[in-house]
């Protein structure tokens, strides 16, 4: 997995949000000598102007409302992002937290070191989106059965079944219509509301 991720940086479009100046340089030579594909951007842009897996956000109270813009332009998927910032305080450290960042590189940042904390970040980030992507899973799984039960509800005081009736009946029309169990109970919900307006 170790391997694979740091392969991986390779050819990754990196996004460097920094000011041109001699640390802006160093950090997006690093990068490129890392593997990446770098590009540099400056001043904070109020939207992503170019496709990107990664961000490195300068984060700075003068800039907040460029980035807040720049953070609602996100669509999904959404960048990883890794806040660079000069020094902690609240406000800088809120900002961080609102950026939705995945780690934070203390600026300027150093070449020793950053390889290690972009594969830890990169790793931690892409666990995130296979947890995501289960929950999503999970949340359709629940929704789908809170309406197979609703809808098995609405059979049972409607046809006077008992619960494995209803099941069976939901089964039955599924099959015959060649559709979803969830997409006929479905229509049993709505058939309930339609006669309820």
């Amino acid at each position: 997995m170790t391997l694979r991720i740091l392969h991986d940086l390779r050819g990754l479009k990196v996004l460097v949000i920094h000011p041109f100046d001699e640390a802006g340089l160093s950090l997006t030579d690093h990068l490129r000598r890392i593997g990446c594909m770098v590009f540099p951007v400056w001043p904070v842009p109020t939207e992503l102007p170019h496709p990107a897996e990664i961000v490195f956000l300068t984060i700075d109270n003068e800039f907040r409302p460029d980035i807040e813009q720049l953070l609602k332009s996100f669509r999904d998927p959404k960048p990883m992002v890794l806040a660079m910032i000069s020094y902690e305080n609240p406000t800088t450290l809120q900002m961080v937290l609102e950026s939705g960042a995945i780690g934070i590189v203390e600026r300027p940042v150093k070449p020793f070191g950053l390889l290690g904390h972009l594969a830890l970040a990169r790793h931690i980030w892409l666990e995130q989106q296979v947890q995501a992507k289960e929950i999503t899973k999970l949340r359709r799984k629940m929704a789908g059965e809170r309406r197979l039960a609703k809808a098995k509800t609405i059979l049972m005081a409607a046809k006077r079944l008992t619960e494995e009736q209803a099941h069976q009946y939901i089964r039955q029309q599924a099959m015959a219509k060649r559709q979803a169990i969830e997409e006929v109970a479905n229509m049993i919900i709505q058939a309930e509301d339609l006669l309820r307006s």
